[in-house]
């Protein structure tokens, strides 16, 4: 009998506190739940957020939900409150990425109509320099990574034949995408060893990144087969450029060269998305979310910003349709050109 009655005062209890719970089906508490469960143990930024208070808006805003569809509008109240700029969730038909207004405000109108021209990379000497764009690569399967990276490498390849004095490698129209195609096909221009990890939000680093016999390795496994290597120029004198449009992998990609000897990073801000994302599909396929859930770190395990900011500001509107006169191409050949460290 004292069990009983214990079990009919905490179901009281979740109906004086929890009203809404109350009247929920079993069904669509669980997907509830287990939404908040997957939000509350993966994200990123779980340790920001007041989950009780989170779940008790979340169940007064699904009252009325019949369906797990119908829990939509009421989940985005988690998604808000992560303020996961890098996160997009999915069910059934409705899908929600949370806004990013500053961001958006930055793109200027030149990087809106070179986006709009799709991925490509553009590579040439210009004034003795090799300058080379390494864009979006929404790469999954292992036959699209390959192929990605033997894009970029076999441009690079094409360039250091011409032996060019110094490098300009073009990340401000790199919206992420999958970095593995990237460092593999930049591979030439590091020296072996660790450049990355991954930490997650207990502070625990994993997924090691390596370069080796000019290979990009995680987990020890190759990610790319390069069909026709050549030697790696680790020494070369290499200039990136960045701003708002480099974000996640693209992002990842400048901080990885921003601890690599005769390097610096021109331009502005990047985007703020310098992070490792996840996937989580569950609810029969019907459920899937995209949340930011590790930090990258460099060799030394030491997390990188999420925006990473160049060694030097060049202002100007960027000239996308006339590389050689643009001003953050021009300010990195005056750098490629100067023995000094400064420009």
């Amino acid at each position: 009998m004292k069990n009983k009655y214990t079990l009919c005062g905490l179901l009281l209890l979740i109906a004086f506190n929890y009203p809404a719970m109350a009247q929920i089906a079993d069904s669509i508490r669980l997907h509830i739940d287990t939404c908040l469960f997957i939000l509350q143990q993966n994200s990123l930024y779980a340790n920001r957020v007041n989950w009780q208070d989170v779940e008790q808006k979340v169940f007064a805003k699904a009252g009325q939900a019949k369906t797990k569809a119908e829990t939509f509008e009421a989940l985005k109240i988690a998604f808000d409150a992560l303020d996961d700029k890098h996160a997009a969730y999915y069910q059934y038909d409705d899908s929600y990425k949370p806004d990013n207004a500053e961001l958006m405000s930055r793109y200027s109108d030149s990087i809106k109509a070179a986006w709009k021209r799709g991925p490509h990379v553009d590579a040439k000497i210009i004034n003795g320099m090799a300058y080379i764009s390494v864009p979006f690569m929404g790469a999954n399967k292992q036959e699209q990574i390959d192929s990605y990276a033997n894009w970029i490498y076999n441009e690079v390849a094409k360039l250091q034949k011409q032996k060019p004095k110094g490098w300009i490698i073009d990340l401000r129209l790199n919206g992420g995408g999958n970095i593995r195609p990237m460092l593999a096909g930049l591979a030439p221009f590091f020296r072996d060893g660790v450049v990355s990890y991954y930490i997650n939000k207990k502070g625990e680093a994993g997924d090691k990144s390596v370069f080796s016999k000019g290979n990009f390795l995680i987990y020890d496994l190759i990610q790319a087969r390069i069909k026709n290597k050549i030697n790696s120029f680790p020494n070369a004198k290499v200039a990136v450029l960045i701003g708002p449009g480099t974000a996640s992998s693209g992002e990842i990609t400048a901080a990885v060269f921003s601890k690599r000897p005769n390097t610096i990073l021109l331009g502005n801000n990047t985007a703020g998305l310098a992070n490792a994302t996840n996937g989580f599909v569950f609810n029969n396929n019907n459920n899937y979310f995209l949340i930011s859930a590790a930090q990258i770190a460099d060799r030394n395990k030491k997390a990188f910003p999420e925006i990473i900011k160049p060694d030097f500001y060049v202002e100007g509107n960027e000239s996308f349709n006339d590389i050689p006169n643009d001003p953050m191409v021009k300010k990195a050949i005056m750098w490629l050109t100067r023995k000094q460290s400064h420009i």
